[in-house]
């Protein structure tokens, strides 16, 4: 592929992609006109400049054209990596071959075989660290190296035509791109190391993008909200498009039915991940401000539903400023994220949320909050960053992103993450993908052996208010799981009552109904940092100097219990992950008991700050479908009373 890319070599060579460019414009448009005339009277190189100073000057007049920076021998190391093909995608790093014909091999699936890091080499963003590289130091290998790729790419990619999951040209690469490419011609919009024959073939190529998403794109969820905010700021970035009036049509007719089909009335986007929760409510957000900027009416149902969305994500924050690590989520710091929402919509609560109690004003409601259509519970002490905190599911299995994990519960104290979900590693198949996914990487309940099978993925109704109680002293939720166990014959239905006494302990509730003697596993996953040690059939963490915490069970069964960290064989046990392709060994309490039938029992967990004091929990029965635990605790004596089917909570 030649290095020179003049626009009479491209007029030349891909006359029908330069074509193309052209009957793409609205080309009566009066800031055209030069353009327009030029094309018309068959002068197709002075035409192609005509329209490349009418973008240069766009981009100054937006400020986003930077100057050339003076040339130099100053390197960076990310960008010299890019120059030696290699690359870093979501923590893995590796080098992407060239071909017989030198072209990168845009499908390589990196050093793990996994179709992500395709995905993310077709993305782009390495062109921004290349721009950002280059016009930091000057040095021209990275600015070359940004012109090569573009035109390279352009040219080795043909058009499909046609919906499909090729990394090259599967939808959400091609969102990316829409967003890549501009904001990368604009930043070097006069600077020369960005050919003009390279800028004339991604404006040829943008308009197969724009077209792949209005008619190519995906049908629901995370991904069509990020594909249609994709179309409409193609309408914005290229006004001259015959077409760009029609994008914005079809992507919000298509786009604000979703705003009811994402997102439950409570605020929580169906795919109950909060990583997606996030990714959608920003695509619903950036879609409104781009449709203000496209001069159409903005309805109000856009500014209630993100309003609301942000509600969850600021009400369901950790103390820490952690958002909730559920499904195919990372442990995303949302702390900052919600500050500034509270600046722009008006909400000092939020503020006050996310500061822990430093800015704006303390909200009237909580600490704890419920969000009956996702069914999920936060159950927190205060506002501090000292505060406990847990986040118990009851809710349904999730409309994209699933894992079966139903009824578990997390829970931090003192800033630090205590019991936890495991997280979910990465998007390949394998046996890493399917612990993660599976009730074993949760805490919840194994019967003989097996996991949840999946569940009913959405909810027609919120939680029934009989099932759950927010307020002082005790916070209180119940749930069942009756879709069955995978494998596992006959009736085996597992129900959860958690109460949480505001800032001492919670007691959480576990039935097991079934019509045969069956073996039950309940497992506590621990964060890796917790140093887990045991005390005859409790389990605590002993780290100094940090806030600790006691699991200590009561009530019917015998139990077995082993400490699990960093299991591979027979199975996998003991991992966690807080992002994507990272992974930990941490401690899995495995308790194990063979029991005859239908069988309750209880655990208090008792959370604090230096060394654990172990709780004295007694199992007092069970009594009209309500559980009642007595326990000692720091000089103080309660019963709590956690009913399983109906009833209220109550403590004396």
């Amino acid at each position: 592929m030649s290095d020179s890319a003049t626009l009479e070599w491209v007029c030349g060579a891909h006359e029908e992609r330069v074509a193309r460019v052209f009957a793409e414009l609205a080309l009566e448009r009066p800031e055209l006109a030069s353009v327009r005339d030029l094309w018309q009277r068959g002068e197709a190189v002075g035409a192609c400049e005509a329209l490349l100073d009418h973008f240069r000057g766009r981009a100054r007049a937006s400020g986003q054209a930077a100057q050339a920076p003076p040339p130099s021998g100053e390197t960076d190391p990310e960008a010299d990596a890019v120059l030696a093909d290699t690359f870093t995608f979501q923590n893995v790093t590796g080098m992407a071959p060239r071909l017989s014909d030198g072209t990168l091999d845009w499908t390589c699936r990196g050093p793990n075989d996994d179709a992500e890091w395709a995905f993310m080499l077709n993305r782009h963003d390495h062109l921004n660290l290349l721009v950002d590289a280059y016009l930091r130091t000057g040095h021209r290998a990275y600015g070359r190296r940004v012109d090569a790729d573009l035109r390279e790419w352009v040219l080795a990619n043909p058009y499909p035509g046609a919906h499909t999951d090729d990394p090259r040209w599967r939808g959400l690469e091609v969102m990316s791109r829409i967003s890549v490419w501009p904001q990368v011609l604009a930043r070097l919009a006069d600077d020369p190391v960005l050919q003009p024959g390279t800028r004339l073939l991604v404006l040829s190529c943008l308009p197969d993008h724009a077209h792949y998403t209005r008619y190519f794109h995906d049908r629901a969820g995370n991904w069509l909200a990020m594909q249609m905010n994709a179309l409409i700021r193609m309408a914005l970035l290229w006004p001259e498009s015959a077409a760009a009036d029609e994008w914005v049509d079809y992507a919000t007719a298509t786009l604000t039915p979703e705003l009811h089909e994402q997102v439950y009335p409570d605020g929580v986007q169906k795919e109950l991940a909060s990583h997606y929760h996030g990714v959608s409510r920003y695509c619903f957000e950036s879609f409104a401000q781009l449709l203000a900027e496209a001069g159409r009416e903005v309805p109000e149902v856009w500014r209630t539903t993100i309003e609301r969305m942000w509600e969850y994500t600021a009400y369901s924050l950790r103390p820490d400023g952690h958002g909730v690590l559920n499904n195919d989520s990372n442990l995303d710091l949302n702390g900052p994220a919600v500050l500034r929402a509270a600046e722009t919509w008006g909400r000092p609560d939020w503020a006050f949320i996310a500061s822990n109690g430093e800015q704006g004003l303390e909200p009237e409601a909580g600490p704890s909050a419920v969000f009956p259509w996702a069914r999920q519970f936060i159950m927190r002490s205060g506002w501090e960053r000292e505060a406990h905190w847990g986040v118990f599911d009851v809710g349904p299995w999730g409309t994209g992103h699933q894992h079966n994990d139903k009824l578990h519960l997390s829970i931090s104290a003192g800033g630090r993450d205590l019991l936890v979900d495991a997280g979910r590693l990465y998007y390949k198949h394998d046996p890493w993908r399917r612990f993660v996914m599976s009730s074993a990487a949760h805490n919840t309940v194994l019967v003989d052996g097996r996991g949840q099978r999946d569940d009913v993925p959405q909810v027609d109704a919120p939680l029934d208010e009989a099932a759950y109680h927010i307020g002082a002293p005790v916070d209180y939720a119940r749930g069942a799981f009756a879709a069955g166990y995978e494998g596992v014959a006959g009736t085996a239905v597992h129900t959860r009552a958690v109460a949480y006494v505001r800032g001492r302990f919670w007691v959480v509730v576990d039935r097991v109904e079934t019509d045969r003697p069956r073996q039950v596993q309940a497992l506590w996953h621990f964060h890796p940092h917790c140093a887990v040690e045991q005390r005859g059939a409790a389990v605590h963490t002993a780290n100094a100097g940090k806030h600790n915490v006691c699991v200590v069970p009561t009530g019917d069964p015998v139990w077995r219990v082993d400490r699990v960290a960093g299991q591979e064989e027979p199975h996998i046990q003991g991992w966690y992950s807080r992002e994507y392709n990272v992974k930990e060994a941490a401690t899995c309490a495995v308790y194990t008991a063979d029991v005859p039938g239908t069988t309750s029992w209880a655990w208090v967990i008792a959370p604090g700050p230096g060394a654990v004091t172990e709780p004295s929990a007694e199992w007092l029965g069970m009594a009209e479908g309500e559980a009642r635990v007595r326990v000692r605790h720091r000089d103080e004596t309660l019963t709590v009373h956690v009913p399983l089917d109906a009833g209220q909570v109550r403590v004396n």
